[in-house]
């Protein structure tokens, strides 16, 4: 008898190799169907191995029973792929980029991830674990870098010449030795004269703003004094149109050493004229720095869609217990809340002393009178000083009527 050559067939999972050998199959191709694809049959590595079987086929039959040899065997099992499987490197993922090592000039950021399951019997070895990239390249002389302009601010006066402005904010500091416009430069700042017509005579405010006013009960003011100004400001309400919807409301309160709050923000005109009116001298020190934290308490019973004014009266510097730098630090507070004004009536309290407290721009946020007394005779420039829209006093009172018919 003599036989062909052998021929390998592919390593099988060993139970199905002894299933199969029971049905008298020993090639796994030949097992395959919908249900059994071939993947599910072979054995590619692991403890053990599989069945592998090496079929050959007979060429020609033994001629002669009787002296011919018998054909040697057709089949042959043998153990196969018996080795531990690879097992290839698994890999977290990426933690969140370092801080970057420097601030300009270029520096490294850098991020890391662990290993999960390291490589083994010849599996994939891992990829990096470390990962850096550049960061910060702009050089550190750098100038700073601006936003667009703002928009123009409302005119600060109704008449007499008022002002606009609009600036630029830093939307990027300067490095280094980088350069940045100042505050108030041409790159920065820019302003306009409006609403430069002459003030009538007789003013009737009729703007939307929340006012709080601080009067000056110290005791420099002198009863004359104390007694003016209080007058003055009672000329003053009846030039404001009180309407919590469409006007104004007035907030009052008065200071010396104690800081006493006389009528919180309302458009009750009737409860303004008492609390001033009823109001005493206290004829003591000028707590400066206390009135501008007392205006910004009262300035939570305001309305969110209303400007807010905060403006002071005062005839002296600050005395016990507030200071030159306790004005200070409270008119600074004040600012963040409201446009901050100061009517001054000494020269002992001059301009230049009292302009660090005031908004911007300080031309347009302080206003001078010589003495106490002269208060009264000017309710109507105070009136136009503080108010952004005035109308004459008798145009506004035919409007009244009309509207009451």
């Amino acid at each position: 008898c003599s036989v062909g050559d052998w021929r390998p067939q592919e390593c099988m999972n060993t139970k199905i190799a002894q299933q199969l050998e029971k049905q008298g199959i020993f090639n796994p191709q030949k097992a395959v169907n919908a249900r059994r694809p071939l993947k599910s049959l072979l054995h590619k590595c692991g403890p053990g191995g599989g069945v592998q079987w090496f079929l050959r086929d007979k060429v020609s039959p033994p001629q002669t029973p009787q002296y011919g040899a018998n054909c040697p065997p057709l089949r042959l099992k043998t153990v196969c792929n018996d080795f531990e499987c690879p097992v290839n490197c698994k890999l977290a993922d990426w933690e969140g980029w370092s801080a970057c090592s420097k601030t300009c000039d270029g520096g490294l950021k850098r991020r890391v991830r662990s290993v999960t399951v390291y490589p083994q019997w010849g599996g994939s070895s891992c990829d990096s674990t470390k990962d850096e990239q550049t960061c910060n390249a702009l050089s550190c002389d750098r100038p700073c870098l601006l936003h667009n302009w703002g928009p123009w601010r409302a005119c600060t006066r109704a008449c007499d010449k008022g002002m606009r402005w609009r600036s630029r904010k830093i939307k990027r500091a300067a490095t280094g030795d980088g350069r940045c416009p100042r505050t108030f430069s041409k790159a920065r700042y820019e302003r306009r004269v409006c609403n430069a017509q002459p003030c009538p005579l007789d003013v009737m405010c009729v703007a939307r703003m929340d006012l709080v006013i601080g009067i000056d009960a110290s005791g420099s003011m002198g009863t004359s004094g104390w007694k003016a100004q209080r007058t003055a400001l009672l000329g003053l309400i009846n030039r404001l149109q009180f309407s919590k919807k469409s006007g104004l409301q007035l907030g009052v309160l008065k200071f010396s050493y104690k800081v006493n709050v006389l009528q919180q923000l309302t458009d009750d005109k009737k409860k303004l004229v008492t609390a001033v009116t009823k109001t005493t001298f206290d004829r003591w020190t000028t707590n400066i720095g206390g009135a501008f934290r007392s205006m910004k308490g009262m300035l939570q019973f305001g309305r969110r869609d209303a400007p807010s004014v905060c403006m002071l009266w005062t005839d002296g510097r600050p005395s016990r217990p507030s200071s030159k730098y306790d004005a200070a630090l409270g008119a600074k507070d004040l600012r963040s809340s409201c446009r901050v004004m100061v009517v001054t009536m000494r020269p002992a309290v001059p301009k230049a002393y009292v302009a660090p407290w005031v908004s911007h721009p300080k031309s347009q946020n302080v206003m001078v009178v010589n003495h106490p007394s002269l208060m009264v005779s000017k309710v109507m420039q105070v009136n136009t000083f503080v108010c952004g829209k005035v109308q004459r006093f008798l145009d506004w009172t035919k409007a009244q009527n009309t509207t009451a018919r």
